[in-house]
């Protein structure tokens, strides 16, 4: 194949690479909707196609027949000129739009083994005639400008595949944009291109093959081969024999001698240096889909650090102890309430030690803190929430979809049950001297109590030797309502963590190796 098989980079070798380069691309991904992201997505598609369907086909086996596409605007008479290819209609013609849906690939029997497992396959429907010409496939493509968005896609697709490109048109729309257009991305993207101009009359025929001819002269065409199709008038059917006679005879050249080996070898030659350029633009498109995703974690942890700074404030200044927990405790612990004896320092009696009514009391006002600590993680957290729904809605990244996952996972109610629970195990822990007012469980209550910011509670703790234990209990809060922030920073990287968006380094060391062929 031309220079690609020359001693110093072989064609197994090339081979090699293009494979590991089809399996870099395979495991790129852009899945983030962000500027230009759509368009690298094509590309990247683009790639692919080419390079699993006409470029390492033909490294992997000499003798491919090439594979030829039609491709045109709707009304062009791609599938007619087709059917009078091989004098049959195989590919239905009709006034209706768009006519060819799921694209035909007509090949020689002797031919199919070859292409049995190509990719062509996946494509469309071979059928197999003995009037086919041996050494070439022809593939009837779907309209270019098709109402229908797949079989646009489709229609892309199948230019990419292709060893050559026949682009047909007619007389009255050969200046169509969209045909054009694509006529010359094709030629960029280095598909070896042909012309054919379809229903000309007689009166026209001088005029617009000097036009068309100029047109392509304009677009690096000029050697491009260039059929004329005389315009049959009003018929159904196949076209006359003779009016595609030169251009099957053409084709059956390219198929006999080796015009069809020289056309995939420039095609193969002119996509891979611009393949090189391709890689690298995937591969700053897959960093910066890396360091979107990096971004919108940052998002997540700076969200929820307001919440924690100002929650780790008020647990360290005591401030759940403040309104119906203070009530609370002023009431049980005053004069004629069960706490108020323990509270002015007077032991029990020997029949009042230990008494349930002072556990009980010290509970309730414990339950009151809990109370106080439930509703400000729950604000902290419903703030978190929204700041990093608002930071994410913000973002140059389209993060509808991964917001509505994070926000039907995110169960704040679940996450402050868990912080309460686990700050009670924690108190619990604690080993307190043994008194004479409370039990283990109105212990464990005072220091709760203590560490929520009551003034005669944190008094009580001093005399029970406890008060180490009792800023030891407003840590482990502190702790616990991190967790909790954390808890719900790890619902949106969690969501983050799953967008998988592949390796850059790996393309930019294809792009190397293709520099070094």
């Amino acid at each position: 194949m031309g220079d690609v098989s020359t001693p110093a980079f072989s064609r197994a070798r090339l081979s090699g690479l293009v494979s590991r380069t089809l399996e870099a691309l395979h495991n790129a991904h852009l899945p983030l909707d962000m500027p230009g992201s759509r368009e690298l997505s094509r590309s990247r598609q683009q790639l692919i196609t080419q390079l699993e369907s006409r470029i390492l086909p033909h490294l992997e086996s000499t003798d491919l027949p090439a594979v030829i596409v039609f491709g045109g605007s709707s009304g062009a008479g791609k599938s007619t000129l087709v059917n009078s290819l091989v004098r049959e209609e195989i590919s239905p013609a009709s006034v209706l739009r768009p006519t060819t849906r799921t694209p035909i690939m007509i090949m020689h029997p002797g031919d199919y083994p070859r292409m049995r497992d190509h990719a062509l396959s996946r494509m469309g429907t071979y059928k197999q005639m003995d009037a086919a010409i041996e050494g070439v496939v022809l593939v009837d493509a779907p309209d270019l400008d098709s109402v229908d968005d797949s079989n646009r896609e489709l229609s892309s697709r199948l230019i990419d595949t292709a060893d050559l490109w026949v682009f047909v048109t007619t007389a009255s729309r050969y200046g169509d944009a969209v045909a054009w257009d694509t006529l010359q991305q094709a030629n960029m993207r280095g598909v070896t291109c042909a012309v054919v101009l379809d229903r000309v009359s007689e009166s026209a025929l001088s005029t617009v093959r000097r036009d068309l001819a100029d047109r392509m002269g304009q677009m690096g065409l000029s050697e491009s081969p260039l059929f004329i199709i005389p315009d049959a008038g009003a018929h159904s059917g196949l076209l006359p024999e003779e009016y595609v006679r030169e251009l099957r005879e053409w084709l059956e050249i390219v198929a006999k001698t080796k015009a069809g080996n020289s056309l995939v070898d420039r095609t193969t030659n002119a996509t891979l240096p611009q393949l090189r350029t391709d890689l690298l633009y995937l591969a700053d498109a897959v960093e910066a889909q890396d360091n979107a995703l990096i971004d919108l974690k940052d998002k997540a942890y700076e969200g929820a650090q307001e919440p924690v700074d100002k929650l780790a404030t008020n647990i360290a200044n005591g401030r759940f102890g403040q309104g119906a927990p203070t009530t609370s405790w002023l009431s049980l612990a005053s004069t004629g309430g069960p706490l108020a004896g323990m509270v002015a320092g007077r032991k029990p009696g020997i029949f009042d030690r230990r008494s349930g009514a002072r556990d009980r009391a010290m509970t309730t006002i414990f339950d009151s803190i809990l109370t106080s600590v439930r509703v400000a993680l729950t604000q902290g957290l419903t703030t978190a929430q929204m700041n990093v729904n608002e930071a994410w809605s913000a973002d140059v990244v389209n993060t509808e979809q991964l917001l509505d996952e994070a926000n039907s996972s995110l169960d704040i109610d679940a996450i402050v049950d868990r912080a309460l629970v686990n700050w009670k195990s924690d108190i619990a822990k604690k080993r307190v001297r043994a008194n004479p007012w409370l039990g283990s469980s109105g212990t464990a209550a005072l220091l709760g109590v203590a560490a929520g910011g009551i003034a005669g509670a944190r008094k009580m703790t001093e005399e029970l030797d406890a008060k180490d234990l009792m800023f030891a209990v407003r840590e482990d809060l502190a702790t616990r309502v991190r967790e909790a922030l954390d808890e719900l920073v790890a619902v949106y990287t969690g969501v983050v963590s799953t967008v998988n968006v592949g390796d850059a380094t790996t393309l930019r060391v294809r792009a190397s190796e293709l520099l070094n062929r």
